[in-house]
């Protein structure tokens, strides 16, 4: 059983990009249109990359929507327990990043006006969703030629990134260590995903344009992520 089930409506898609299992802790999809899911035994958040609809958690219902798309400013989200059945209505995008955990907890809906927004390295700025719990959930809004990166990662610490940049061709290059001991150069291009564990890996947006990356940060197993920290250079 995956993490969230998503069943999306006539005219919707779903996708899920990369599901958490033996080999990562944290799953990712994104989705478009109306849609019905749940959560299994695990804590999700789904973040609205943009449009105009209707999001459902139980018996409220709340409107969504005042942003195009994520370059635009921080968005509506929804954090949701395990076992929590929602809903999406409307004409909304949304990508959805969850872990396996069994603590129970009310669905919570985040308005806009209540994401974190502070300066981060480089020119950029860091909307932290949420800080504390099963997930630490954000954005970065990198500056054009801006470089950006968590600090190092060590077990059991393991994140999540879903890269978002413009489409008249934006993109990014970023830095990964490899297993030898190395460093390898990777081009990142608009809805590409990224699983770290450890090691560092900075990422740089092209100097034509800003870029947006969705993340999240997971501990070990059942562990909060009160502890863990946001975006650095």
């Amino acid at each position: 059983m995956a993490l969230v089930n998503v069943i999306p409506d006539l005219g919707g898609s779903f996708e899920y990009l990369i599901r958490a299992g033996p080999g990562g802790r944290i799953g990712v999809a994104r989705g478009r249109g109306s849609a019905t899911g749940s959560t299994g035994t695990a804590f999700a958040w789904l973040v609205v990359e943009g449009g105009e609809g209707q999001v459902v958690t139980g018996t409220v219902t709340t409107d969504v929507g005042g942003r195009v798309d994520v370059f635009d400013g921080p968005g509506w989200s929804v954090f949701l327990g395990p076992k929590t059945p929602f809903a999406i209505r409307g004409h909304l995008r949304y990508a959805i990043m969850g872990r396996s955990w069994t603590t129970g907890s009310a669905p919570r809906i985040l308005e806009p006006a209540e994401v974190l927004e502070a300066p981060g390295p480089q020119g950029s700025s860091v909307r932290t969703y949420l800080h504390d719990g099963p997930m630490a959930c954000g954005e970065t809004v990198h500056a054009p030629g801006g470089w950006v990166s968590w600090r190092t990662h060590k077990p059991p610490l393991e994140s999540m990134f879903l890269y978002r940049l413009p489409n008249d061709g934006g993109f990014a290059i970023q830095i990964m260590d490899t297993r030898a001991g190395g460093r390898r150069a990777e081009l990142v291009t608009d809805g590409e995903v990224r699983r770290i564990r450890r090691g560092e890996h900075p990422v740089v947006s092209a100097p034509t344009g800003a870029m947006v990356t969705v993340w999240a940060l997971a501990g070990r197993d059942e562990t909060s992520a009160a502890d863990l920290v946001a975006p650095s250079a």
